[in-house]
């Protein structure tokens, strides 16, 4: 499975990603005005995409770090 687990900081309102379903759970319950930007939109075509192939899904697991680590929310 290509999409490993991310540590979110608490200021995300999650603590871990380990799927692209949680990915994908996680953002529909985002404000909206997080979802309208750029990163987000492109996460969540991505996300809707991950089923697809395990290209597809390593393909949104890195979609959905870069989002993450555009708000800073990325734990190292």
């Amino acid at each position: 499975m290509p999409f490993a687990a991310l540590k979110l900081k608490p200021s995300s309102g999650a603590k871990q990603i380990k799927s692209a379903d949680d990915a994908y759970s996680f953002m529909m319950h985002m404000r909206l005005s997080y979802r309208n930007k750029p990163h987000w939109q492109a996460a969540t075509q991505a996300l809707n995409n991950a089923a697809a192939s395990e290209d597809c899904e390593t393909r949104a697991w890195q979609t959905f770090r870069v989002a993450a680590a555009a708000e800073d929310w990325l734990l190292d």
